[in-house]
């Protein structure tokens, strides 16, 4: 039997590669070749097979500062322009406290398809978790509903915050054009309805 040179290189490749067996065990690979071509079939899937496609792509790279300590308070909310805060933010985000936040870069993705926080958390990994004084720095640029990194036609910017009750939560920060102001509310992370795609996902670049 001949074959083309491709063929007869892999084969060549397979024979150099094979490790080593006792006599029997080769022996029962020859009595049953249909046996041996499945297991063959089974090591060498399609090149071509479609790769998993990623829920998020990134769009910038934003440079946040360092920041003392951070408390979530009147005053911060009056200089970000947030009117309006939701009854978990209330809950779980009000008197806030962080302390010695590092400077670092903020990752701003765009959800490329609807999904649940959870897929979201897995794709992103140990950066999914950043501060709400980076957040409130993010929204404080736009305070105003200018254009930025953050999405000001209404749609969710979400960030993943840690709470005074030690779980993450998902914080979301929308612009309400009709009352001029930003609005922020936070979502559990095991909420099973999830984000529309197109909206923004925050998270440490490194």
């Amino acid at each position: 039997m001949s074959y083309d040179k491709q063929t007869a290189e892999f084969i060549a490749t397979v024979v150099q590669n094979i490790p080593k067996m006792s006599g029997d065990v080769m022996q029962g690979w020859i009595g049953n070749p249909k046996a041996l071509q499945k297991l063959l079939l089974g090591l060498c899937p399609s090149v071509n097979e479609p790769k998993e496609v990623s829920l998020l792509r990134k769009l910038a790279s934003v440079q946040v500062e360092g920041v003392a300590r951070f408390v979530v308070d009147d005053d911060t909310l009056q200089a970000a322009n947030i009117g309006w805060t939701g009854d978990n933010f209330k809950k779980f985000f009000a008197k806030k406290v962080e302390e010695d936040v590092p400077a670092c870069a903020i990752a701003v993705h765009r959800l490329e398809r609807a999904s649940s926080d959870a897929p979201i958390l897995t794709e992103l990994g140990d950066r999914a978790e950043i501060s709400l004084a980076h957040l409130f720095e993010l929204i404080k640029k736009q305070s105003k509903g200018e254009t930025g990194q953050l999405l000001v036609n209404g749609y969710a910017n979400v960030a993943y915050v840690r709470g005074t009750d030690g779980n993450l939560w998902a914080v979301l920060a929308a612009w309400r054009s009709y009352c001029g102001c930003w609005g922020v509310e936070a979502d559990s992370v095991e909420d099973p309805d999830g984000w529309r795609g197109s909206r923004r996902i925050l998270s440490r670049d490194s």
